[in-house]
């Protein structure tokens, strides 16, 4: 049985930025990330999960949205801060966020 994952990724276009990969947690938090924003942020999960970089937050402000992506580094995960609630994602969930980011530049 397949795990639901508790964010989506797809893309769409904007009319002066391009194409952009779109983020969404829940129903409520969408980020729109540039092609850049969304290569660095699945750059960032990557280096964290494999022990590579030190950061114990990870923050991203992208240009498109109102939203901020939040993300605290903990032993078993990372915790994601939403206006609604904290997404819990598992080390196996932030490698398929990063997948999927990177995915989606393509």
């Amino acid at each position: 049985m397949h795990e639901r994952l508790p964010f989506a990724v797809s893309s769409s276009q904007h009319r002066v930025l391009g194409k952009q990969v779109v983020l969404q947690f829940g129903e409520d938090v969408v980020l729109k990330l540039t092609q850049a924003e969304a290569s660095s942020l699945s750059f960032a999960l990557v280096a964290v999960r494999d022990g590579i970089s030190p950061e114990r937050e990870i923050y991203m402000s992208p240009i498109a949205s109102d939203a901020a992506f939040v993300g605290t580094v903990r032993d078993s995960g990372i915790s994601v801060a939403t206006p609604a609630a904290v997404v819990e994602l598992d080390w196996p969930g932030v490698g398929s966020l990063a997948e999927l980011l990177a995915a989606a530049i393509g």
